[in-house]
Formats: C-alpha cells, sequence, structure tokens
C-alpha cells in the first residue's frame, strides 16, 4: 500500500511541475514584443572548437596543417574574421 501513495505521490509531483512549466510558457506566449522584459544574462561567446570547414577555409588562406593543428580556436577563428 505505500507503494501505491509514493506513486501517487509521485505522479501528483510531476502534474504540478508540468502545470507550472505551462503557466510559464503561457506567459511566455502572452508577452507583448515591444514590452520590456529581463533576458537571462548572455555570456561571452568563446571558441570551443575548429569545425572541418573551418580547417578547410584555413588551408585556402595558406595555412600548413601542422600550424592548423597547432592553433587554438580563438585563433583560427579570429583569422577567419569570425570574432
Amino acid at each position: 500500500m505505500a507503494y501505491t501513495y509514493d506513486y501517487l505521490r509521485m505522479l501528483l509531483n510531476q502534474a504540478a511541475a508540468e502545470e507550472a512549466f505551462l503557466d510559464r510558457v503561457g506567459c511566455a506566449e502572452n508577452a507583448k514584443p515591444n514590452e520590456t522584459a529581463t533576458m537571462p544574462a548572455t555570456s561571452p561567446a568563446v571558441s570551443l572548437m575548429i569545425t572541418n570547414r573551418q580547417r578547410t577555409e584555413l588551408r585556402d588562406l595558406g595555412f600548413s596543417d601542422e600550424a592548423i593543428r597547432q592553433m587554438t580556436p580563438a585563433e583560427a577563428h579570429e583569422h577567419l574574421g569570425l570574432t
């Protein structure tokens, strides 16, 4: 019987969480575009990797494979004008 109560409590908690989520979504949908709202703080962009396409572009710019291998993503993106 205890298992049944635990299961029902879990279902009720999940339903409450889903209802709270849907309320937040509804508030977001009802917001007016020109209305000022507090937006979450954005973090600065960080270069995490060099994609294969970017490696090809760097080769086209005259960088060797060894030079590209030794570049940090930030350096590569700077050479490609992505900063």
